[in-house]
């Protein structure tokens, strides 16, 4: 499991510890301890009162150069222990911090730049309210109890999940956030809709992208959908069934292909086995753009003309299908910049209880015919 923040990271330079550095020593001022030190102790011993004393230790109030320096030197030399101080360190930073965790999804993590654009919002809108942002990513989710995903989520003030899984350890992690009382903003559909949460309209994505290819005359479309087990798909499958029945064609359950994983190379597999098998293609629907891209790497490559032999849409528009494809291809725009604000805001407003009834937000998909349709 990969995880890019750790609390030690933001602790590490804490020197303070739980237990006295010894249960009885002499100082060089002649004061035998027989307990640990206190503030009334560094009092006596500096020749001022607790409140100074404790201004001095806390910062809250300044005092002279000299006191504070004798204040100091005594703590350190009765190995006084800043417990309070240390907890409002971890609470400050706690309470300036806000967590994204990226839950797995089947995309390369540098490939997936749907989630590096709401990243880059949130961190942007987290930075203008003068707040900073912890993020995670994992690969699996194999433990509900995993001590390490539990404290990177208690050691932030809210936090932001995306890819919400649809088995029972997914849920019992969910569980877990609650009990540790994490305010918390789903991104992505949920098992249960009593929580905060952000989605897509992604039957609607299925349903526009298959009825614009029959539209325009396909008549032998392949689907090529996420692996087997994704939430999602079970949506996508019902917005093509809508485009089918409302366009009275039959459903082939036989052109849906689940990949084992969504990379380039993936997408290129399968366009090359589609082709050496001999199957007449003249439309592809993939479920991101990276495997929209292996897909159209491939057709070029036997000389396919794009898109007036076939035609392509992803449904997970992005960066590469706007920008860096050519030709552009065709896609779903769910306009995760959006998507990022409206998360943040989301959450910010559960943390400050402005916002304390269970609430949702859909963002509808709109398909950006480019160049390969």
């Amino acid at each position: 499991m990969k995880v890019k923040f750790l609390e030690e990271e933001f602790f590490s330079g804490e020197l303070l510890t739980t237990e006295p550095k010894s249960d009885l020593f002499t100082s060089s001022r002649g004061i035998r301890m027989e307990k640990k030190a206190t503030l009334a102790d560094i009092a006596t011993l500096a020749g001022v009162s607790r409140a100074t004393v404790s201004y001095v230790l806390t910062g809250r109030k300044k005092v002279s150069k000299e006191t504070a320096e004798k204040v100091l030197e005594i703590a350190n030399e009765l190995g006084y222990q800043q417990r309070e101080s240390a907890q409002r360190g971890r609470d400050s930073i706690k309470e300036n911090l806000i967590g994204l965790l990226v839950l797995p999804n089947w995309v390369k993590p540098e490939e997936d730049f749907f989630v590096f654009a709401i990243l880059e919002e949130i961190q942007k809108r987290l930075k203008e309210a003068g707040l900073s942002m912890a993020y995670s990513r994992i690969n699996q989710l194999e433990d509900a109890n995993d001590k390490l995903l539990l404290s990177f989520a208690s050691s932030v003030s809210g936090l932001i999940i995306l890819n919400p899984g649809d088995d029972q350890i997914y849920d019992d992690f969910i569980t877990n956030i609650k009990k540790l009382k994490v305010p918390h903003v789903l991104i992505g559909t949920p098992n249960d809709d009593n929580t905060f949460y952000i989605d897509m309209d992604i039957v609607s994505a299925a349903y526009q992208s298959a009825s614009a290819l029959l539209l325009k005359g396909c008549s032998n479309i392949y689907y090529i959908d996420s692996p087997i087990g994704m939430k999602q798909s079970n949506q996508i499958l019902r917005g093509y069934k809508l485009a089918y029945d409302e366009q009275e064609r039959p459903w082939d359950d036989n052109k849906l292909i689940h990949v084992e994983g969504t990379s380039f190379e993936e997408g290129m597999r399968i366009a090359e086995e589609l082709l050496a098998n001999g199957t007449k293609v003249d439309g592809i629907i993939t479920s991101n753009d990276i495997l929209a891209r292996g897909v159209l790497n491939t057709l070029q490559k036997h000389k396919y003309k794009i898109p007036e032999e076939c035609k392509i849409i992803s449904l997970g528009g992005g960066v590469v299908s706007s920008q860096i494809s050519f030709p552009k291809i065709s896609s779903i725009d769910y306009n995760p910049i959006e998507i990022g604000v409206e998360a943040t805001e989301m959450l910010l407003e559960i943390i400050s209880k402005k916002r304390m009834r269970v609430t949702h937000s859909l963002f509808p998909a709109l398909l950006i015919e480019r160049e390969t349709s």
